[in-house]
């Protein structure tokens, strides 16, 4: 690779960039002019309207059903809040208050203690939806605790005991935070989502336009033929949506901080003059780097896939709607920064600026978010550069991209990623909705209802319908037996090993005591062992195996097998709908691809699925027994020395299986 070659694709593409006027404006222009608008001029407003509604005031109706003198002195002071206006109540209050002439209905009314003593109630009815309503009832408080005070205070004096006994413990608060970590505070807790969005904004402005663009315009193959290699394009090109997107994402960054630091500087006095210190600054935009790096990498991938630049839009707004949800971790208070949350994508960045903020985070933290960061993106920029190297990929006809017509008029063309990645997302939505009602009206009727009808009914279908046959696509072929007798010890291996990983990821990050109570349920359902076994072994184990490793796989094989593999074996991760089991039902899901696929027959996974699933079921339902006690020390989770005669016997088993089977298929079926 020649890096000169990249600087000068790099500065090609930035010329281009920079040439189109929109794209300065909507860049660097509109983010300095717009959020000192949004910001400054927003709370001007707010500051403005809490004013107005104060001097407009209220008019409150008060029911008196006391009439007392201490009744008549709650109203008299009611009288004292400035501009509202209090009539009694009468027949017209009810049509006044649903009319909205009326704000607040006030009654009082008395009870009686144990001993005598007459205590007052005192019911404000308002619509809380009305902010000027909410502002009344808080007057409205605020003016009756005081009487209630004043009362309390005449009350004691008239027993000749002193109305200090009304303030025996005197609370004050000692704020020991700084002014500038209150800032820090305040920023910390939506300034991350914000930057990200922008950051991921700032990179597909241009990432659209920089492959699938050419090609719509028909100037890729230019590019392509010239002395330049693919390596080198990708290069250049990387390099400048990484720029673009970290101009985009400094100028609102700090357009953002200047304008919310003169509105918390308004608000309050202990806010002027503090500012970020520099260091912090610094480490924001280093933390940030790998972030830009990693949205370039993918953003460019779906531009190299795509045939034209709608395309690309189309597939850039999940990943802007993931992107959105997992930036949106900053708003909630108690989850911060640590070990964990350093390993996870798009979560590290927008906990660790929030950290930065505050000045609570570690050196540790703060290279385990870049490393892991940096991990992704190695990867999605090796995608990229495979993509940009396979002429099928990189000049896609309109049949390969999928579309009812094309399914009518070649319905071989079925599968391709974009309608594997469709039929996921539709059966993912039937199985949040239709699957978790069967099983919240009825768990093991649920559980039958949704293999047989969500998961595996509407694949045999769709090959119905399309005139494939389900023996070749499912791979419903006789497996080597040799290779079959292996499959109980690899299983076995296989489901103590993620079980004991599961059991870590446990102690690193605790599951909650009602999902543990769920997930004991879906052992100890009121029907028979072996009900209960078909119900979340048998079934699951053919079911789930035709739809992902039958089904599903086939959409991804046509450009490599091995990534079908790990594609299947993310979504069939995905599909069960729990994030604590995500990983180690990954490394199953990658195993049972490999099973599949290596001996050419489905029956090895759903051996393998079935005697997995079942081992599990029969760990909990027959926990008291003597052999289960000897490998699960309380029960439940097994004894940890297990994974040393799992791991050798799984990779003896995995090795013999390797040997006594042909290879599998590696071509999408036409």
């Amino acid at each position: 690779m020649n890096f000169k070659h990249s600087l000068v694709i790099y500065r090609k593409e930035l010329m281009e960039v920079l040439r189109d006027k929109r794209t300065i404006f909507t860049t660097f222009i509109l983010p300095i002019i717009l959020y000192p608008l949004i910001i400054v001029g927003f709370n001007s407003i707010m500051i403005r309207q809490t004013k107005s509604l104060e001097e407009r005031g209220a008019t409150v109706a008060v029911q008196d059903s006391v009439n007392n003198n201490i009744s008549r002195q709650l109203i008299q002071d009611l009288t004292k809040i400035k501009n509202y206006t209090i009539i009694p109540y009468s027949e017209t209050t009810s049509r006044l208050y649903e009319d909205k002439d009326i704000q607040c209905i006030v009654t009082i009314r008395d009870s009686l203690g144990s001993d005598g003593t007459q205590f007052f109630k005192v019911y404000i009815q308002y619509d809380k939806s009305k902010e000027q309503s909410r502002m009344v009832f808080n007057k409205l408080s605020e003016q009756l605790s005081k009487t209630e005070k004043e009362l309390q205070k005449e009350l004691l004096q008239s027993f000749g005991i002193s109305p200090d006994f009304l303030n025996l413990i005197d609370i004050r608060e000692r704020d020991t935070s700084s002014a500038q970590k209150k800032m820090g505070m305040y920023l910390g807790m939506f300034l991350p989502y914000i930057v990200i969005m922008m950051l991921f904004a700032g990179a597909s402005i241009v990432a659209a336009d920089l492959v699938a663009g050419e090609k719509e315009r028909k100037t890729l193959e230019t590019l392509l033929v010239s002395s330049v290699g693919r390596l080198e394009i990708v290069c250049g090109k990387y390099l400048t949506i990484i720029t673009l997107a970290m101009l985009n994402m400094i100028i609102n960054l700090f357009s953002i901080s200047f304008s919310l630091k003169f509105m918390l500087a308004n608000q309050s006095a202990e806010m002027a003059g503090v500012s970020l210190p520099l260091n912090a600054i610094l480490i924001l935009l280093i933390a940030m780097i790998p972030l830009a790096t990693l949205f370039a990498a993918i953003l460019l991938s779906i531009s190299t896939f795509s045939r034209n630049i709608k395309e690309a839009r189309s597939y850039e707004q999940p990943l802007l709607i993931i992107a959105m949800l997992l930036g949106m971790v900053s708003f909630f208070p108690a989850i911060e920064i640590n070990n964990l949350m350093a390993l996870i994508p798009i979560v590290n960045i927008a906990l660790l600026f929030k950290g930065v903020l505050i000045n609570e985070f570690t050196i540790s933290q703060i290279l385990l978010t870049i490393f892991s960061t940096v991990v992704l993106d190695v990867i999605a920029i090796i995608i990229t550069i495979k993509l940009f190297n396979t002429e099928s990929v990189l000049f896609r006809t309109e049949e390969e991209s999928g579309g009812l017509k094309v399914f009518k008029r070649k319905p071989k063309t079925f599968f391709n990623p974009y309608n594997g990645i469709l039929y996921f997302s539709i059966a993912l939505i039937v199985l949040y909705y239709l699957g978790s009602y069967w099983q919240a009206k009825d768990l093991f009727s649920g559980l039958i209802q949704t293999e047989i009808i969500i998961i595996a009914l509407p694949v045999l279908l769709i090959l119905r319908l399309l005139h494939l046959k389900p023996k070749e696509v499912l791979r419903l072929k006789n497996p080597n037996w040799n290779s079959f007798l292996l499959i109980p010890f690899i299983a076995v291996s296989a489901q103590i090993i993620v079980s004991i990983i599961s059991q870590l990821i446990n102690i690193v990050f605790p599951f909650p005591e009602k999902y543990l109570e769920a997930l004991s349920q879906l052992y100890k359902m009121n029907e028979t062992p072996w009900k209960v076994f078909m119900a979340i072994a048998l079934l699951p184990g053919i079911c789930e195996e035709l739809l992902f490793r039958g089904f599903i796989i086939r959409f991804f094989e046509k450009y490599s097998v091995r990534w079908a593999v790990v594609i299947s074996a993310i979504l069939f991760a995905a599909y069960h709908l729990d994030p604590f089991r995500f990983v180690p039902v990954l490394l199953l899901g990658l195993l049972l691809g490999y099973l599949a696929i290596r001996s050419g027959s489905i029956y090895a996974s759903m051996f393998s699925h079935i005697i997995i699933n079942g081992m599990a079921f029969v760990l909990v339902t027959y926990s008291n027994t003597g052999w289960v006690k000897f490998i699960a020390k309380d029960g439940e989770n097994l004894n940890y020395w297990l994974i040393v005669p799992a791991l050798i016997i799984f990779c003896l088993s995995l090795y013999a299986f390797h040997k006594v089977t042909a290879k599998g298929e590696e071509k999408c079926v036409e």
